[in-house]
């Protein structure tokens, strides 16, 4: 078949993945026309999210958008990680971090940190010892100024952020329809020519965005996209959800990660409140007796709702004229907060493709492109499988059925390896080229977890002076930083400029 012509970009959708895709292919694509069409009954969820790096980046490098205004507007908190309360039991925590941690190499012949993280992961990279201080990305330079690092995560409240997203649509001149999408029209090469409108319209288009979220509306309903589940690698499938007002607690500059009896529990704090998710498994325990165990070891929170997931992929994200953006392509679970970055990966691929091919769309790629998202999704599968397969925090029926029946799948072969040699540079050959953990996120799982190895070698006197010395040099850095209330007062300054 031969390629067609893009003109008019259809975003079914209004939500985040909506409006940050309507501003990508604006920006990214200034000779087409972008039309979001929404539903005025679908309200936007009112749930605190964690990021990864790739967000910020996308949002400010990509988009263009001023860290200023969006810090003013938005008003997120940094997001240097993930402490995880996980793992080997007499152990308090790990820091999984979004700067370099245990891929470090101090010498071009030395092994990486992660050998010495085996005894001790103190302080092992500037985020984490960051983390265990509450301090913010912030450090005060022997000059007096403040340097703020960019490359975080956020924490943001989606209602928040969907507003913003849509003030910046407006501006950047996109039409914005409030109206439900009843139907649609085909050609006979099965292409979407139109939607209908519950008010009558016929909205054309020459490329239609799925931003439906787990209804998937386009994809799976309209065109037939298979799913393809993760419930053998990742039992849970329920979240509740509730809040609390901040008193005088200190922000944390990460996402908490608790173990809980039948799951794990989020904690995200923004700079006024507090918010916790329970995600279990509803074969294990209901969603009102995960409310009464969030309750116990939580006892500010507020009235607490309920969400619903499974967790899982469509076999296809790209059919025929029709890109899933978001759930509506996939779903895991919170656990690495990916939800957004899968957003962004979604439409780094449909950018690519538009864009080298000056606004065709070109069959012969569209199944790389499935491929390409599909190693990214199982990806987040195998990485999120090793999560659960080697907690051992809690020994309940849930946690011992993970620790049994978790199915590893393409993690397996690295989870082998590492028992052999433990934390060898060698494990990224057994990583997806484009992962979206890296070697670094891997590793720290692994050695954060104590996941079993035979690897038992002492680092050697002279490599762990060495260590030491970089772990000194951490310290230093981070003996400078201010909090999270301190560097939020910083960048919303009137005389603060980002660099």
């Amino acid at each position: 078949m031969s390629a067609r012509r893009v003109s008019k970009i259809v975003v079914v959708g209004g939500g985040s993945a909506g409006f940050m895709s309507a501003l990508l292919l604006t920006k990214a694509l200034t000779n087409m026309q972008v039309v979001i069409v929404r539903s005025p009954r679908i309200p936007v969820i009112g749930v605190g999210e964690s990021t990864t790096v790739s967000v910020p980046t996308f949002l400010h490098e990509m988009l263009r958008l001023d860290r200023k205004q969006f810090f003013a507007e938005v008003q997120p908190s940094w997001k240097l990680g993930i402490r995880y309360e996980w793992g080997e039991p007499g152990e308090s925590h790990f820091n999984y971090t979004f700067d370099p941690c245990v891929d470090v190499q101090l010498r071009a012949d030395a092994r990486i940190n992660a050998y010495h993280c085996l005894k001790d992961m103190r302080d092992a990279s500037v985020f984490s010892a960051l983390m265990d201080r509450a301090k913010a990305p912030c450090i005060i330079t022997p000059e007096g100024q403040p340097k703020v690092a960019a490359a975080v995560g956020y924490h943001i409240e989606n209602k928040a952020y969907v507003a913003y997203l849509e003030r910046q649509a407006r501006i950047a001149g996109v039409e914005i329809i409030d109206e439900d999408v009843v139907d649609l029209a085909k050609d006979e090469a099965g292409y979407v020519t139109s939607l209908k409108l519950g008010d009558g319209r016929e909205l054309a288009g020459d490329l239609f965005i799925d931003c439906t979220g787990f209804a998937s509306w386009l994809l799976q309903q309209q065109m037939g996209a298979k799913f393809v589940s993760y419930a053998e690698s990742l039992f849970v499938d329920t979240a509740v959800v509730g809040s609390w007002p901040r008193t005088d607690e200190v922000i944390y500059p990460y996402t908490t990660a608790t173990t809980m009896n039948h799951g794990w529990a989020w904690r995200i704090d923004f700079a006024d409140h507090i918010t916790r998710g329970y995600v279990h498994s509803s074969a294990f325990c209901t969603a009102e007796e995960a409310m009464r165990e969030l309750q116990e070891k939580n006892p500010r929170i507020g009235e607490m709702r309920t969400i619903k997931f499974r967790t899982g992929r469509y076999d296809q994200f790209w059919i025929n004229n029709v890109v899933a953006v978001g759930n509506s392509g996939g779903f895991v679970e919170p656990l690495e907060a990916t939800a957004l970055h899968m957003v962004v990966e979604h439409l780094r691929l449909v950018r690519q493709m538009l864009a080298e091919s000056y606004g065709y769309l070109q069959p012969e790629l569209i199944p790389l492109q499935n491929e390409r998202c599909r190693i990214l999704w199982d990806d987040i599968r195998d990485f999120l499988a090793i999560h659960y397969k080697f907690n051992r925090r809690l020994d309940t029926p849930f946690w011992r059925h993970c620790r049994t029946e978790t199915n590893l799948a393409g993690a397996a072969p690295l989870v082998e390896l590492y028992e052999a040699v433990g934390p060898t540079t060698v494990c990224d050959h057994l990583i997806p080229r484009n992962t979206v953990f890296g070697l670094n996120g891997y590793l720290s799982l692994m050695v954060g977890q104590r996941a079993p190895t035979r690897w038992n070698e002492e680092p050697t006197p002279q490599e762990w002076q060495a260590y030491e010395a970089y772990r000194h040099r951490v310290r230093q850095e981070v003996a400078h930083a201010v909090d999270v209330r301190q560097a939020l007062a910083v960048v919303t300054h009137p005389a603060w400029r980002w660099g």
